[in-house]
């Protein structure tokens, strides 16, 4: 516990110190997000905050290496693999922030940095099923996987548009998988998740509105594909339990926008890919909440999301499952009261 206490400590201090320098650099060379039509901010807000994000967890992550004790050679083994990945998905984010990158490219990187983790052997084998028994994946098990990494990459990403909303919600989801995780005995699981929660508590100190700094693509997919991955490890695809049911809880409000982002464009004939000012977060500020308001309510949703998902984690039996009934009823009501309902109307044909 110490030594999960100072990696966290240490990526946390890494990024507090790290940011502003990132910030000066996008300065410079004028990576920076502009105000148009779909964003709230004014002003020109640097981007590039993954950088610093993703610096600091490598900080945490190298004195994990170092530490000599055979204990952490599992840990070493998943935190390079998945670092493998996300350093293609960062890479990804920074040309997006620089120079901007097209779906197809979006796509094709997330689809390999996926792949690498799913062939080293991280895969959703199996699915509890919640009247009984376990549902196998078979032969599905790796479209599966490759799946979920990709649906939560860009679910980060695309509930990116306040000031510290993708950031904070990240931030909550680390910490209930370090919980859990704890709660199982699995210190893998806890490592690299406490200092990702290092990381992005530090960064958020400066992307907390008013914003001095965002974290681009580089941060929200980073992130994300970070956060995917963690919940495909030993804890998470425990088939015996409930637990692979509780990243979905935890990352509840990204993964519904992105699914109402996917239903709202297909019923409008638009391209999946094309941004609009349609998100959950966008409903709440044109209902009159301020950016702040906005930000602060959806955490303390998804916080209170995450504080269920620990709740069934620990209770472990499909019973538990029941405690979602809160969650459903939060998620019928916000969809009825933000508008979102009239997307799941059957369309009548017109004679």
């Amino acid at each position: 516990m110490v030594l999960l206490f100072c990696t966290f400590l240490l990526a946390f201090s890494v990024s507090i110190a790290l940011t502003p320098l990132v910030r000066r650099i996008a300065f410079k060379y004028d990576v920076c997000a502009q105000p148009n039509h779909r964003t709230v901010h004014k002003g020109s807000i640097p981007r590039l905050g993954g950088l610093s994000v993703f610096i600091a967890f490598g900080a945490g992550i190298l004195a994990i290496l170092l530490f000599p004790d055979s204990q952490y050679d599992a840990l070493k083994r998943e935190t390079l693999i998945f670092l493998l990945g996300g350093s293609l998905i960062l890479s990804l984010g920074i040309y997006d922030d620089i120079k901007g990158a097209n779906c197809y490219q979006k796509f094709g990187v997330q689809l390999l940095a996926a792949t690498i983790v799913t062939l080293f052997g991280y895969k959703i084998t199996t699915i509890l099923n919640p009247f009984g028994g376990s549902v196998s994946l078979g032969i599905f098990n790796v479209p599966f996987t490759i799946l979920w990494i990709i649906l939560i990459t860009n679910a980060l990403n695309l509930i990116d548009g306040l000031d510290g909303l993708a950031a904070g919600i990240s931030l909550g989801a680390a910490c209930i998988i370090i919980f859990v995780s704890l709660w199982f005995g699995n210190l893998i699981s806890a490592f690299p998740a406490a200092i990702l929660a290092g990381a992005i508590g530090g960064f958020l100190i400066y992307n907390f509105n008013p914003a001095k700094i965002f974290l681009g693509d580089s941060g929200s997919l980073f992130i994300g594909f970070m956060l995917a991955c963690f919940s495909i490890n030993g804890t998470f695809r425990n088939s015996s339990g409930v637990a692979i049911y509780i990243p979905i809880i935890v990352l509840g409000i990204p993964i519904i926008d992105t699914l109402l982002a996917i239903v709202r464009r297909t019923r409008k004939g638009v391209h999946l890919f094309k941004a609009d000012k349609e998100h959950i977060h966008h409903r709440l500020l044109q209902l009159g909440l301020s950016h702040r308001g906005t930000v602060l309510l959806l955490h303390c949703v998804s916080f209170s999301w995450g504080l269920v998902a620990f709740a069934i984690a620990i209770t472990g039996t499909q019973y538990s499952l029941l405690l979602l009934l809160p969650v459903f009823g939060t998620i019928v009501i916000g969809l009825r009261k933000l508008g979102f309902g009239k997307y799941f109307l059957i369309k009548s044909s017109r004679r």
